[in-house]
Order: structure tokens, then sequence, then C-alpha cells
């Protein structure tokens, strides 16, 4: 195991205008996103047909999460962990977990509660979070700057979230937390950790697709960013992303990467 998936978060410089999620999440009862136009070969509908990339979780030996924040996975066998935050488009989030359906490739969705995206999808998503496909963590429930909070306001969000999604999908989503706004202090850590959020989960390549941007930026940000080792961030907010899956699978496909989510390469012990 090449010791660089162990470094810590560091250095994110440039990355910052890429990945930040700068959006304001969607409220309960908001009108619901219209369906995306997606290719379909005939397969599962909204799904473009690509080929099965992979059956099950790499085998990787766990291990526990040396520091509070990570942004590296082990790029010996070459793994990647694809990340997903937010979910304001119920549409964009069904697109991902269908390509997850058809591809066998692994996410980990970061989830607002807040987005109606979660209870939208989860006759779909459900299955693929108790096979461990997909993993859901937290990224508070409504999506703010977390270094504004106290502490008790920020128990409250990671607290809300947690059980709103416990409720809908049967599992805990502890240890793994994303703050939003790339904002997190020792404070916010602290705070976090004893509420059973131990691993503060970064990242070290970006769709760059928090805010609305073009297929070509997309595919570039991928080309860049889709390599072994990398944790990447991606957001389920605008339908461009998914006029790109091709160019994502075969860039996963030509560099024989294997997608992990977080669980299938970090113990979940505190």
């Amino acid at each position: 195991m090449n010791r660089r998936g162990f470094l810590l978060a560091t250095g994110v410089g440039t990355l910052a205008a890429l990945t930040a999620c700068g959006l304001t999440e969607s409220v309960p009862g908001g009108a619901t996103p219209a369906p995306l136009d997606l290719p379909t070969t005939g397969g599962d509908p909204g799904v473009r047909d690509t080929p099965v990339l992979q059956r099950g979780a790499p085998a990787v030996t766990r291990t526990a999460p040396p520091h509070t924040v990570v942004s590296w996975v082990p790029d010996t066998p070459p793994l990647i962990a694809l990340t997903i935050d937010d979910g304001i488009s119920s549409p964009v989030v069904r697109a991902y977990v269908e390509l997850a359906r058809a591809t066998g490739i692994r996410l980990t969705f970061f989830a607002n509660g807040v987005n109606r995206s979660w209870a939208d999808n989860r006759p779909l998503m459900q299955p693929l979070i108790d096979s461990g496909q997909i993993q859901i963590a937290n990224h508070t429930w409504d999506h703010p700057d977390i270094r504004t909070l106290s502490s008790s306001q920020l128990t409250d969000q990671l607290d809300r979230n947690n059980r709103y999604l416990k409720n809908l999908y049967g599992v805990d989503t502890k240890p793994f937390f994303r703050p939003p706004y790339m904002g997190h202090t020792a404070g916010t850590d602290r705070t976090c950790v004893d509420q059973g959020y131990s691993v503060v989960t970064w990242w070290n390549g970006s769709f760059g697709d928090s805010t609305e941007i073009s297929q070509d930026q997309i595919r570039q940000n991928a080309t860049q960013y889709l390599r072994a080792g990398n944790i990447v961030i991606g957001h389920a907010n605008f339908p461009a992303v998914t006029k790109v899956y091709d160019d994502i699978i075969a860039l996963i496909q030509t560099r024989q990467l294997q997608t992990v989510t977080l669980t299938d390469v970090f113990t979940t012990q505190p």
C-alpha cells in the first residue's frame, strides 16, 4: 500500500475555486426538477450504454484513518473514491444511482437531508446502500458554513441530518463528515469528533461542478483528476455532469482504476 494514500488534506490551493459547495440548498416542498434528457440504449432508463467496470468492492485491507482529516485513498492497487455532494437535483441523484447500477462503480454521497432528492430516490438507491455499493455520509442538514455556528448548532446540524438519513435508509452516516464551503477549524473538528464524526473527508480532485459549468469544463477536470489515489468531489446539483458520464467511465476504464467507497478503505471505529 503506497504511503501516499494516507496524506492529510493540505495545499488545496487552486482547488478551492473548483470545489467549494457554493449553493443555497433547496427546501422541502420545492418544485420537482424536470427529468433529465438522458440517452438510452435499451437498458435501464436514463443510463448510457456503458461497460460494467467492476463487480463488488476491490480486495483491499481496510485501515483506520491515520488522522482526523483525510484526502487520499491508497493508490496501490489503483483506487479512486468518487464522492458526490449536496443532492439539490433529484434527477441528477437518480442518474448517478442508475450509472452505479449499470456499471458497478462505487459511490459515496455526502448528503444534505434538506434536499428532497434523497427521499425521492430511496426505492432505487436502497438496494445499493444495502449491498455497500453506495455509501451515504454527512454533509450537514442544510449546508451552512459551520465556522459560523456554535458548537450546539453544529451538533444539531449533524444530528438532524444523521437521524433523517438513518430513518430513511437504515444506515448511520458516522464517522465520515464533509464540511460545506471547504470550511472547518480545530474547534469544529473537536465538535465533530465528539459527535462521532472522527473523519473529516477532504479531497484532492474535483469535477468543479458545485456551480453550473459547461460539459467541457467538467470533462477537463475529470481528465485531470481521475487518477489513482484521489478522492474526487462532484455535486448532484446540475445536469451537465450527466452528459459526460461516458467520458468519466472511459477514463476510469482506460486508466484501470477501481472505485471504492470510504468504508471499503477505512475502518469505521472512532
